[in-house]
């Protein structure tokens, strides 16, 4: 996650806390050298919250997301670990200028000394107690007052004028009341306000070549995570928080990590003086914001606890928006770990109404809880899971959790939903193969969306992860919603040859 992009805040190996945002202090490691450098470096310039070092040797395309370590510069700021966000060439890169304030040019260009560091090189043997908060990805709510001169089209790249801001659009609502623009931001402008962007400058559609004037303050929907390592288990907390309004004691995890009541022990939202759990925060993987009711990973025996994490590029470009999705598989059979995988994750959402602002969930596989209970504090309880194969019991069900963050007043809250696919798409699976296939089946597997939905909600369709047919057939374990037409999907994200089950991730 960190070398995809999620930015680290704070951290506790569980006997010193860092709240410093310097990924040289990363008490969960601060990476490895992957490229031991030399002494010729120079930053020359600062554009978009980056800066340009050149002088370098051996810069591979693979080293975005790894950290420049520079000292050396006449400038204390520039005498730090660095993100790298571009790789320009095999002797130059841009680094993120903000987390030190970089300073360009440095009076010492030229000598500066310099080394590659790669956080995937970390081993991560940590004790109880120990925990890391990490900020991910934003979404902006960029207010206008005036209808657009012509029409915008979704997806397409934004820029503003005089600030130089781009940004994907994601949406867009306007009526007589609140009207605004929901935006992934992209390269970062030059204005006063979040990413860049400055009231009273226009926005133009780099497809539609529509219009519109910013007027009033954005406010940037950032979202933050805290991964807590109590005793022999995890617990994990997701929020999307306002960076202005929430950037304070009870706020953002990050803030809170500053506060007395988070201790070494004590991660950022759990407990204590100013570390309260925010209200626009949710519990994704613990029965409670309090040491003792963590949950277990499901299943026992030593091959269970084999497990792969992967993350989507939430490292913003021109033309290119940050993701930050993520999933952790592991093994739920504790005999045989090809039987099958099970996935907690954080993952966007697509085709959302125009004005949702909080276009990502996270999956839950298994927890068990009241249907839309709409509980954020806790992910339910442990199913169990049989030691012959890698059914749940207990009712579980796959689970998703996210929030209703329109802006636009009541409701706006957090939101447990269920996901579901169309029936109708598994008699066209059939029909379509008929068709096409002659003689042995030759693999073909066609994908098919993942909606998310809640109680009188759609909320998007999964981006990563799909269902896919195996020769016609249906998932061998769902539940039908009231709609006769969706199935909702099962628990289990089975790989194994006899495979039934509809989850695949298409990273």
């Amino acid at each position: 996650m960190k070398k995809a992009g999620w930015k680290f805040k704070a951290s506790s190996d569980g006997s010193t806390k860092v709240t410093t945002s310097n990924p040289a202090a990363d008490q969960w490691g601060s990476g490895t050298t992957s490229n031991a450098g030399a002494s010729a470096a120079s930053i020359t310039a600062i554009a978009n919250g980056r800066a340009t070092v050149t002088g370098l040797t051996g810069i591979v395309a693979a080293d975005k997301g790894r950290f420049l370590l520079i000292s050396g510069a006449s400038s204390a700021a520039n005498n730090n670990q660095h993100q790298i966000e571009e790789v320009l060439s095999s002797t130059s890169v841009r680094i993120d200028a903000r987390n030190f304030t970089v300073v360009a040019p440095d009076a010492s260009n030229g000598a500066l000394t310099w080394s590659v560091r790669d956080p995937l090189g970390n081993l991560y043997g940590l004790t109880a107690n120990a925990w890391w908060c990490a900020q991910g990805p934003s979404v902006l709510r960029i207010p206008i007052t005036a209808v657009s001169v012509g029409s915008f089209t979704r997806g397409e790249n934004i820029t503003q004028s005089t600030t130089g801001a781009q940004g994907e659009l994601l949406g867009y609502h306007f009526n007589s009341g609140l009207t605004f623009l929901v935006v992934s931001p992209r390269l970062r402008g030059s204005g006063t306000g979040v990413h860049g962007w400055q009231t009273g400058f226009t926005v133009t559609g780099g497809t539609s070549a529509a219009t519109v004037v910013q007027n009033g303050t954005a406010i940037d929907y950032v979202y933050e995570m805290v991964l807590w390592k109590v005793n022999s288990s995890f617990q994990l907390f997701i929020g999307q928080f306002d960076s202005v309004v929430e950037n304070v004691a009870g706020g953002m995890f990050s803030a809170c990590a500053a506060q007395a009541g988070c201790t070494a022990t004590v991660p950022p939202g759990a407990s204590g003086t100013g570390n309260t759990f925010s209200a626009s925060a949710w519990v994704m993987w613990a029965a409670g914001t309090t040491t003792g009711f963590e949950i277990n990973l499901p299943g026992t025996g030593t091959l269970h606890h084999r497990g792969h994490v992967i993350c989507a590029d939430a490292i913003p470009e021109q033309g290119y928006s940050a993701d930050g999705s993520w999933s952790l598989l592991y093994g739920i059979n504790a005999t045989n770990p090809t039987a099958g995988l099970c996935m907690f994750g954080f993952h966007k959402v697509e085709d959302t109404i125009n004005e949702e602002l909080s276009p990502y969930v996270t999956i839950n596989p298994g927890g068990i809880k009241t249907l839309y209970g709409e509980n954020r504090t806790s992910a339910g309880t442990v199913p169990t899971v049989t030691s012959s194969d890698t059914t749940f019991v207990d009712g579980a069900s796959v689970y998703f959790g996210g929030w209703r963050r329109k802006a636009l007043g009541a409701p706006e809250n957090f939101a447990e939903l269920r996901a579901a696919y169309d029936l109708s798409l598994s008699q066209h699976v059939i029909d379509l193969r008929a068709r096409v296939l002659s003689g042995p089946d030759t693999g073909l597997r066609i994908r098919y969306p993942i909606v998310v939905m809640g109680a009188f909600m759609i909320k998007g369709t999964l981006k990563w992860v799909n269902w896919f047919d195996y020769d016609g057939r249906i998932p061998a374990v769902y539940k039908y919603s009231s709609d006769p037409a969706w199935v909702q999907i099962s628990a289990r994200v089975i790989v194994g040859p006899a495979a039934e089950e509809p989850w695949l991730l298409s990273f």
